[in-house]
């Protein structure tokens, strides 16, 4: 799932039919200019944002369509509660003359959204005509990202970082869905869209205890806790060859020390030992073998007596 930033925008005066028309398709009932309160949004573009990623054109071409219709709701709470305003029309809006850090034209997508007047959505309305409630976030999916330098999806280019003066970012493709629009203080974009934050401590005890109800992470917080599986898995990887070590060395063994035990036997007894017992197994059994069968180079000194018989040696 994506975040991306966006803003209100100043709403133009009066709703006319057409407006109307759209917003009503909405509604359970025919709702009057008056009884409504309708805004702009500007709810993202193409720029590269702070996580290194940028939607293209034809993704917001799509994220235009799947976001008509959705809620606008505050910090990424999916509540039914928390529903405040929906969004009945979405553009995408080209701005000759500005360029993006990858050197397109900038094309934002954006949107109206409307509320009904009620004494309950009055303290909201201030907010946005006052400019407190100013900056959105979007959240939506997409199919794939590839890198702005060799198009592949898996490739050795660092994000951020620039090769020949151009800087790798991922290039976001094929949105699946779109989710909703949030007031936020601090826009996903920008700050990495502070929904939950997580000390270190707090990570380690949701790897282990997930959360009986959805959850949403930040970019940074999700690389973290996908940094820490990865370490996590690859010290599994090696627990796991430890120890299928220490079980082949316990069966090599013992079929030396106690040649006439079924080795079926032997297997199903070195499953049921945790780490430690068979650590201990294996020594035990290696140590008898080595006692049972001393090793002895293959080219060792004869001796008949005191006297060497096997001095010397032609290879």
């Amino acid at each position: 799932m994506n975040q991306k930033e966006g803003q209100i925008q100043k709403a133009p005066a009066g709703l006319g039919p057409e407006e109307m028309a759209e917003i009503n398709q909405y509604t359970r009932r025919v709702y009057q200019p008056e009884e409504v309160y309708a805004f702009s949004l500007v709810l993202c573009d193409n720029q590269v944002d702070r996580d290194n990623e940028r939607f293209a054109v034809e993704s917001l071409e799509t994220l235009r369509k799947l976001f008509l219709g959705k809620t606008c709701i505050f910090d990424h709470e999916r509540k039914s509660a928390n529903q405040t305003a929906r969004i009945y029309r979405t553009g995408l809006e080209r701005c000759p003359g500005q360029t993006t850090q990858a050197g397109e034209e900038l094309v934002r997508l954006t949107a109206r959204a409307y509320l009904p007047r009620t004494s309950g959505s009055q303290e909201v309305i201030e907010l946005i005509e006052s400019g407190i409630l100013k900056e959105v976030s979007v959240s939506c999916s997409v199919k794939r990202k590839v890198c702005s330098l060799c198009g592949k999806e898996h490739c050795q280019h660092k994000m951020g970082e620039s090769y020949g003066g151009k800087p790798a970012h991922w290039v976001l493709l094929e949105p699946t869905d779109a989710y909703e629009c949030s007031f936020v203080a601090v826009p996903a974009q920008r700050g990495a869209g502070v929904v939950k934050r997580f000390s270190g401590a707090e990570l380690e005890k949701l790897l282990e205890e997930p959360p009986q109800e959805d959850l949403l992470l930040t970019k940074s917080q999700a690389r973290e806790i996908g940094k820490r599986f990865w370490e996590l898995n690859e010290q599994a990887r090696w627990g796991r060859a430890y120890r299928q070590e220490l079980e082949a060395g316990a069966l090599r063994y013992s079929a030396i020390v106690q040649p006439a035990m079924p080795r079926a036997v032997m297997e199903s007894a070195v499953k049921g030992l945790d780490l430690d017992q068979l650590r201990d197994m294996e020594k035990t059994y290696r140590q008898m073998a080595e006692k049972a069968l001393p090793l002895s180079p293959q080219l060792a000194p004869q001796r008949d007596g005191g006297t060497t018989v096997n001095g010397s040696f032609i290879i």
